[in-house]
């Protein structure tokens, strides 16, 4: 019983994903034709990291929180403030943060209580769920049988 309840929950997961990157912008290129190259690669690995990060937004967030802290703490080191003077007008970080943007869709941005999906998450389901449309045919589907 508990092995089909985590499958359903894997089911319900992935449904989710598919609802989310179907109603959010399409914000990565389509994949680009040729079926090998570095294209290639870098496509399917940041859809790879937006599908983990959408996936489990709480233990992505909670790594995120980690690197972040890390990094201040590093900052606050003479050696972590000089790389960080050297890099606040940096192209590459700016390319970095365009890329992170693109990838998580800032949904580990504003507060959340630790081990919870951050509130951008639940704003982003919601957005997809009501730019979709949501109607009493699909809801239908999702009550069991004799549930009114």
């Amino acid at each position: 019983m508990l092995v089909g309840m985590l499958a359903e929950l894997e089911r319900i997961r992935e449904l989710t994903l598919d609802l989310i990157e179907r109603g959010t912008p399409r914000l990565l290129p389509a994949p680009p034709d040729e079926s090998a190259g570095t294209e290639r690669t870098v496509f399917e690995l940041l859809l790879g990291a937006r599908r983990a990060v959408l996936g489990n937004p709480a233990a992505a967030r909670g790594l995120h929180d980690l690197l972040v802290a890390e990094g201040r703490r590093y900052a606050d080191t003479p050696a972590g403030a000089q790389l960080r003077d050297g890099l606040v007008a940096s192209e590459a970080v700016e390319n970095l943060r365009r890329v992170w943007e693109t990838v998580s869709l800032n949904v580990l941005d504003g507060p959340a209580t630790p081990n919870a999906a951050p509130d951008a998450w639940a704003e982003l389901l919601a957005d997809a769920i009501v730019g979709r449309g949501l109607d009493d045919s699909i809801l239908a589907r999702l009550r069991p049988e004799g549930f009114a």
